[in-house]
């Protein structure tokens, strides 16, 4: 065990020394035996154990689609419209009409209005963009893994003993984010080609999704159309492939964040010698 003493120094260094400086200091106090290859092992070994657990946990059914921290919704531009479109009203000279009322689905025999409801297609397009995620997130381990095996860490003191819980996490995320996306997307862009909704593909469904709203924004109520009544413009259909990758990688992240942070704080966590001595430091 680290003694109370010892972690107040290594603490009161943290803040007055620079990052190299700090290592040195922390090596000093601890006196420890571990070499810095041994600690880099034992980062990397962190980031694979939680690549496991997080490709496995998030590539089931219902790893995204039920995880509201990791749940992807649709593109930011396409969600935003929605939101603002449900929020507004229109008066149509003897009555009211909410866009949640007509996002829902709405007819008006005497204005010759009938718009189909788009939220359960919504649902169904959201769900199926998770089911794509989880797909592709089942075939991510290798990818990271690669990466994290290639990844050159520097300053391993600093991220182990540093006080950041997800330091080694960080690190891989900031200097392998680009590698990563070009590798995922293509699985990303396969599962979005082959996951079903209805009977389309979850990017032909979205196209369509799109095409349905601009018709709804576009339908003439008779002073106006919708969506200039409204003030909103008709929206064009985003990268599905990149947002999904993006997204899908930032709940991966996320996950590996966590188990990087339980290995830290939990003994039980260290599933492999390497784990139990480079982390049993921290102790």
């Amino acid at each position: 065990m680290i003694k109370f003493a010892r972690l107040a120094a290594i603490a009161a260094i943290s803040f007055s020394f620079a990052s190299c400086e700090t290592a040195d200091a922390v090596k000093d106090i601890l006196d420890t035996s571990l070499t810095d290859e041994e600690i880099v092992d034992g980062l990397k070994s962190a980031l694979a154990v939680g690549t496991d657990t997080s490709t496995a946990q998030l590539g089931t059914e219902d790893g995204y689609y039920a995880d509201l921290a990791v749940k992807l919704l649709l593109p930011t531009e396409v969600q935003t419209s929605i939101e603002t479109f449900k929020s507004k009203s229109i008066n149509l000279g003897f009555v009211t009409v909410t866009g949640e009322n007509l996002y829902d689905g709405y007819t008006n025999t005497a204005l010759g209005i009938n718009i189909p409801g788009l939220k359960s297609k919504e649902d169904e397009l959201i769900k199926g963009i998770n089911r794509a995620a989880e797909s592709a997130a089942s075939t991510a381990g290798p990818i990271f893994i690669d990466a994290i095996t290639d990844i050159t860490i520097e300053d391993g003191y600093d991220i182990l003993f540093g006080g950041d819980s997800t330091a080694a996490t960080t690190y891989l995320q900031g200097r392998t984010q680009a590698t990563l996306f070009n590798n995922f997307e293509p699985k990303i862009d396969a599962a979005l080609q082959a996951v079903k909704v209805g009977n389309s593909s979850v990017v032909d469904e979205y196209e369509d999704f799109i095409t349905q709203y601009n018709a709804v924004l576009n339908t003439s109520v008779g002073i106006g159309t919708i969506g200039s009544l409204m003030g909103i413009n008709a929206i064009a259909t985003t990268d599905l492939s990149a947002y999904s990758t993006e997204k899908g990688l930032d709940g991966l992240f996320l996950k590996i964040s966590e188990e990087e942070a339980d290995i830290r704080s939990n003994p039980l966590a260290r599933v492999n010698a390497i784990l139990q001595k480079v982390f049993g430091q921290l102790d």
